[in-house]
């Protein structure tokens, strides 16, 4: 069994990755265990690369929260409904494999909902949805056998390893 470890720090998430060969194919696995303030906040496992093709690992929680958006032109007045995420979302997707190594593209937000406000005018009003928070996208990871690297994500108090 091959080792590989990497470390991400700044959105609340600890990773490693282990690759087992069996026959031909080498089945590539990451291990992913999520931070913030030092807390774990999730974990899983996910099988990046089954020897045939490459799986995306995604995990959201939290919230869609609704609001109204409003645009006008050429006298015509349109209101639409729109949904932003609010919460926490990590996307690793796999990228390439090559020669024992595997490149990620990792994405991370971390948010909470401070609250909805209106915009516009009276005849076309929206709604922004003011949120604080952390997003980092798609950060490159390259993951090679016993190889650990740290990955600044720009937030001390979260990380991916």
């Amino acid at each position: 069994m091959q080792l590989i470890r990497k470390a991400l720090f700044a959105t609340a998430i600890a990773a490693g990755f282990i690759a087992n060969a069996q026959a031909s194919a080498t089945i590539q696995t990451l291990n992913i265990t999520w931070y913030k303030d030092g807390q774990i906040i999730d974990q899983g496992r996910h099988i990046v690369n089954d020897g045939t093709s490459l799986a995306t690992y995604q995990h959201r929680g939290e919230q869609e929260v609704g609001y109204a958006n409003c645009t006008s032109a050429a006298g015509t007045t349109r209101l639409s409904a729109e949904t932003k995420f609010v919460g926490r979302s990590l996307l690793i997707r796999p990228v390439a494999v090559n020669a024992g190594k595997v490149q990620l593209s990792v994405s991370a937000i971390d948010t909470a909902l401070d609250g909805i406000r209106k915009t516009g005018t009276a005849e076309c009003t929206s709604e922004v949805v003011d949120v604080h928070g952390y997003t980092a996208s798609e950060i490159p990871v390259e993951l090679a056998d016993g190889q650990t690297v740290e990955v600044p994500l720009n937030n001390p108090s979260t990380g991916l390893c």
